[in-house]
């Protein structure tokens, strides 16, 4: 007998769902709570690098990562599915919509591993206990970490707690969260 095939897209739709039902008040309160649990943790690990995206409106609310923050802080400029680069960003920077509607910076210092402990703040639609995520599909995420896995220190999925799914069906050139942060927990990995 077979194990059953999951269907990302299905999957997909149910984890949007979930996080869409939530509601505005809810969604900022457990954005509130999440963002406070990833704050405390990057203040423990102190990285000198922090790759993060700035949130859709559905997602986990960023911003208090970008007020926050006492490392330097990358955002990803996306050119296609397959390249995406990290740019800094700070207080003075200048956001312009990219191809998927994301807000990217204009300009700044691209990432590279130089030095010190780097971070990725990772965007996720679903998420399982063993650190599997399923993104929006488009595969930007996928790519750039099966290239730059050796260069972070940490990867960090962020999602409300109604994202989680039994299994996110994985595939070799899937890569696994370090830890995923709800709005109620820290899942160390």
């Amino acid at each position: 007998m077979t194990a059953p095939v999951i269907n990302k897209s299905a999957l997909r739709l149910t984890a949007q769902s979930a996080r869409q039902h939530l509601g505005y008040a809810l969604r900022s309160q457990y954005s509130q709570a999440a963002g406070q649990r990833l704050i405390s943790l990057l203040d423990s690990l102190m990285p000198s690098n922090v790759l993060a995206y700035r949130s859709l409106s559905n997602e986990v609310d960023t911003a208090t990562l970008f007020q926050q923050s006492s490392a330097r802080l990358f955002a990803p400029v996306t050119h296609h599915h397959e390249h995406m680069e990290w740019r800094q960003v700070s207080g003075d920077t200048v956001w312009q919509k990219g191809v998927f509607g994301v807000d990217e910076p204009e300009a700044g210092t691209l990432w590279s591993k130089a030095s010190g402990l780097t971070v990725l703040v990772c965007p996720l639609v679903a998420f399982d206990r063993r650190g599997n995520r399923l993104g929006m599909g488009k595969g930007c995420f996928d790519f750039w970490l099966a290239e730059h896995r050796g260069a972070l220190d940490r990867v960090i999925g962020l999602a409300f707690s109604c994202q989680e799914v039994p299994e996110v069906p994985a595939e070799g050139h899937d890569v696994p969260m370090d830890c995923i942060i709800t709005e109620k927990e820290v899942i160390n990995v």
